[in-house]
């Protein structure tokens, strides 16, 4: 049963060790596994990466040439320093860091996604050591445009469709939402998300003028245009590869043209072999030979599938499942919500305008870093284990959200003057109150059932 929820779950399927004898139903060693094509991908090369990354070290540093170097300035030579000093970390982590449960497009890619999420946890906890003017002009070094200060838009003060319409957030929501979809593959928990996140706009609406929106941009336009297409395209996207492998042989091993289209070991539905028809009409025009077209395209299909994940499984959380399950599917909610005030109140409080490149960055990253915490975290509560932990991945957001955290509420002390109305502060004690209540009842029924069961 656990070997079949490690492999339900995509971890990386390690090749048996070669024997002489080859052969056998399930025979043939890890080679026989990846296309010949793109097998030394699967190679190690520490020895061939440290040679060439010494070499760009000599090149970069000036090693063999002390007096060119001793003309560049010392806050260059600092500057220079610490971007080498991140490479050198990132290169030993994407070659010599353990591999995630995810292998596509290649297990090296979620190793520097390690890499970089402990980089970023690193870099949060020095600014959270600095003080705020300090942490401002800090930025300067990442952007040249930072450390000035920007007036905070207010969205309520235009409620234009035109000038609302035409923004970037708009896309961001979409686009935002479509990851999400992508990453948590539940309706129910999306749409509390997507509802939950207006709410939390709602109550800090006094504190980040950028939460003061007209009422049909939060609901309509937010709500039930952005997020709800967000969502139908991402859950779309799941539902489309649900179910569907493509066990492709590599190309060099089949023995004739239509062998190279589609292999004896490939599967594939007619939804997806029609992806490719729509070019035929055009083709044929030209006279092309459709046997010819078919091969590429299903060619093209094979490459592209390897930048796809290896498993389309629909998470299966089932918050209803029990008191405990409740509260773990809602710590999940919370920790994403956490996440996304802190893009507002970061750039709030470090002077980060919304068109800065350094906004998408994070974001980027926060999006490589969700990926695998989400399996792991669903992996988590789907293992029956009595002891267990969670992974890696799962440790660093919730330390990179805690820490983004201290770094909101350190340097926004003294900004926020205006305090939370008092029915927020009823509506929200309400709201746990009855949360409190909820759990309780519901814990003291399955204890009353398991006691009839006792008896």
């Amino acid at each position: 049963m656990e070997a079949k929820q490690r492999a339900r779950h995509g971890e990386e399927r390690r090749p048996p060790p070669a024997t002489d004898g080859g052969g056998g139903g399930g025979g043939g060693g890890g080679a026989e596994e990846y296309d010949p094509w793109t097998a030394w991908l699967y190679k190690p090369h520490t020895i061939s990466v440290l040679l060439v990354g010494a070499c760009l070290l000599i090149w970069a540093s000036g090693a063999l040439n002390p007096e060119g170097a001793a003309s560049h300035s010392s806050v260059t030579s600092i500057k220079r320093g610490v971007w080498a000093m991140i490479a050198v970390f990132l290169a030993y982590c994407t070659l010599q860091a353990p591999s995630t449960i995810l292998i596509r497009p290649h297990p090296a890619v979620w190793r520097l996604v390690h890499g970089l999420a402990v980089v970023y946890l690193v870099a949060l906890t020095f600014l959270l050591f600095q003080n705020r003017d300090d942490a401002r002009q800090f930025m300067k070094h990442l952007h040249p445009d930072l450390g000035v200060e920007l007036p905070e838009r207010s969205y309520g003060a235009d409620c234009r469709l035109y000038e609302t319409l035409f923004d970037e957030f708009v896309i961001a929501h979409i686009l935002g939402w479509w990851g999400k979809a992508v990453m948590i593959r539940n309706q129910l928990l999306l749409w509390v998300l997507s509802i939950g996140f207006e709410l939390m706009e709602l109550t800090f609406r006094h504190m980040l003028p950028n939460f003061n929106e007209c009422w049909w941009d939060s609901i309509i336009l937010d709500i039930l245009i952005c997020n709800w297409f967000g969502i139908w395209a991402g859950m779309h996207t799941v539902r489309y590869f649900d179910g569907k492998t493509y066990e492709w042989v590599g190309l060099s091993r089949q023995p004739s043209i239509m062998g190279k289209g589609l292999g004896p070991r490939a599967t594939m539905s007619f939804s997806s072999y029609y992806l490719c028809r729509p070019w035929e009409s055009f083709f044929h025009r030209d006279k092309i030979n459709k046997t010819s077209m078919n091969r590429d395209c299903l060619e093209l299909k094979r490459s592209l599938s390897q930048f796809t994940p290896a498993q389309w499984d629909k998470d299966q959380w089932h918050p209803f499942m029990g008191p405990l399950r409740f509260i773990q599917v809602l710590f999940l909610c919370v920790v994403f919500m956490t996440v996304e005030l802190n893009t507002f109140f970061l750039k709030f409080c470090l002077w980060i305008p919304p068109r800065n490149p350094l906004v998408v960055y994070r974001l980027i990253l926060w999006w490589l870093i969700a990926i695998p915490t989400i399996r792991e975290y669903n992996s988590y509560l789907q293992d029956s284990k009595p002891v267990k932990k969670v992974g890696a991945f799962c440790w660093l957001s919730l330390a990179i959200c805690i820490v983004e955290l201290l770094i909101c509420m350190k340097f926004g002390h003294g900004l926020f003057n205006d305090p939370m109305p008092t029915w927020l502060i009823i509506f929200w004690s309400s709201v746990g109150i009855a949360l409190l209540i909820f759990l309780l009842a519901w814990s003291w029924r399955n204890h009353q059932k398991f006691r009839r069961k006792q008896l």
